[in-house]
């Protein structure tokens, strides 16, 4: 019976190196050929020749047997991991290096079908975005640039004492219900559709709740601006600087009764001149007039607005109080508004119920009513100071009534000044984020009456941790109605992220 082969009988050599028993073979031909050849005519160079061939011989020779005393010691190295015995280093052998194995991947024969359909699904793919985080909260932007979103959120919390809203009644003073609140929560989606220039807003207030803003905007050109949808009208600084972008923990008490606020329409708006001592901006608007709170009319009348501004040193300002920029420049901007509207509305508000009535007048019908209003305003900036004023008129005419009725016009009259300042810039000992700001404020709901004069005297500190996105305010406002008088304290921390 014939002997069974060892396995891996090519990798078994026999003990006596391989580089001899191959060295033997050629030399013993070499002899034979050197025989049966013709002698050389000159011995000693063909000795010479022969032996530089036996050194390359056993270079070569020699790396052989190293390579398959490698490839040796891996064998019983594979062999001892499978019966957990130790493999054996090869004698005289070099260190085996553990370079990794480059293995490459041989790729299917693909039809020319195939190879058309790969070609049509490597075009670039518009759904990959980049990820960044910045003043507009968290930003999506693809690498086309034709799409961008941007996802903020704000919390305002406040402690207010003995009471929160603005007092307008003698029984509104005596109020005694401090408490803690989330005055504001808002989610804000902003960015732009297919083109840089179409733009879109949208905000949303969870602590009502209502959908605050909604709008398209074409900013292609400077000089000329495009805006439709749900939103605040331009019409006064104090109403259209957002409340996270406010000087003090909330508006004066002219803005509840002089506001245009949020609307539903188009308003076209633009820089004229930019830079020069002629820098003019201009704000027109059409509206339903009847706040966002419904989507029809209540009658054929609109809503009419228009706002002129002069920028005489050069660039307009953006609607945002302090001087948290450090303008090292004094800006300064001049502005006239006006507006007009005929609803059963005389006051506005963002919520469900935005068209709401004046004290003292009674809830309108269809059409009852013609606003009229006009306004006037100064901004101005400089090294950490601001300051603005605003003087407001407004006309309510109550059509219902006949023109000789003492009671069919009303006119209100209201207006406030307020500065701030950050006096790091004079002493440095003071915090660099620490701003002190006061305000006086002022409304006669009724000029035709004496001794019902509203007031407001208000002094807040303000800490900036980031600008307006975080920040802590602590105002004392001194509110009188007529010849009586109250205070309120407001604590709050106004965070955007």
């Amino acid at each position: 019976m014939k002997p069974a082969e060892p396995k891996n009988v090519n990798m078994r050599l026999i003990s006596k190196p391989l580089s001899h028993i191959v060295k033997s073979t050629l030399t013993g031909a070499l002899l034979t050929h050197s025989a049966m050849a013709a002698e050389p005519k000159d011995p000693e160079q063909y000795k010479q020749e022969l032996l530089t061939i036996e050194r390359r011989l056993d270079a070569k020779l020699k790396e052989l047997d190293e390579k398959l005393k490698r490839l040796e010691y891996l064998e019983q190295r594979e062999s001892a991991r499978m019966t957990d015995a130790a493999p054996v280093a090869p004698e005289n052998a070099a260190p085996i290096a553990t370079t990794p194995v480059k293995v490459e991947k041989i790729a299917p024969v693909q039809t020319a079908e195939e190879k058309k359909s790969d070609k049509a699904d490597a075009k670039p793919k518009e759904g990959f975005a980049n990820v960044s985080y910045g003043k507009n909260g968290f930003e999506f932007r693809t690498e086309n640039d034709k799409f961008s979103l941007a996802i903020q959120n704000r919390i305002q919390a406040r402690y207010a004492i003995p009471f929160d809203s603005d007092p307008r009644s003698l029984s509104d003073l005596e109020r005694d219900d401090s408490s803690f609140m989330i005055r504001r929560a808002r989610t804000r989606l902003r960015g732009h559709a297919y083109w840089p220039w179409l733009q879109f807003y949208l905000q949303y207030d969870w602590s009502q709740p209502v959908l605050r803003d909604l709008t398209l905007t074409i900013d292609k050109y400077k000089w000329a601006k495009l805006w439709v949808g749900r939103g605040k009208v331009f019409y006064n600084d104090e109403r259209v600087t957002s409340s996270a972008n406010q000087q003090f923990v909330n508006r004066s008490i002219v803005n509840d009764l002089f506001t245009v606020d949020r609307q539903q329409g188009v308003q076209v708006f633009g820089n004229l001149f930019p830079g020069a001592w002629h820098d003019i901006s201009y704000y027109a608007g059409v509206f339903t007039g009847l706040g966002v709170g419904e989507s029809s009319n209540d009658d054929d009348h609109m809503m009419y607005s228009g706002r002129l501004q002069w920028n005489p040193l050069g660039g307009q300002m953006p609607f945002s109080q302090s001087d948290i920029e450090y303008h090292e420049e004094p800006a300064l901007n001049f502005a006239v508004a006006a507006a007009t509207n005929r609803s059963r509305c005389t006051v506005f508000a963002t919520d469900s119920n935005s068209c709401r009535d004046l004290p003292g007048l009674a809830a309108g019908q269809d059409g009852q009513y013609r606003i009229n209003q006009m306004m006037e305003e100064v901004r101005f900036k400089w090294r950490g100071f601001s300051m603005q004023h605003e003087m407001h008129w407004k006309e309510v005419v109550d059509t219902f009534k006949s023109q000789g009725d003492p009671a069919r016009k009303t006119n209100m009259m209201g207006g406030l000044v307020q500065a701030g300042y950050f006096p790091h810039y004079l002493f440095p000992l003071i915090p660099k984020n620490l701003e002190f700001a006061g305000r006086y404020a002022f409304v006669d709901p009724n000029t035709g009456f004496k001794n019902d004069r509203q007031q407001e005297a208000s002094g807040v500190v303000t800490y900036f941790f980031n600008g307006h996105l975080n920040k802590v305010n602590f105002q004392v406002s001194h509110l009188t109605i007529g010849n009586q008088s109250n205070q309120r304290y407001w604590l709050q921390w106004d965070l955007t992220f």
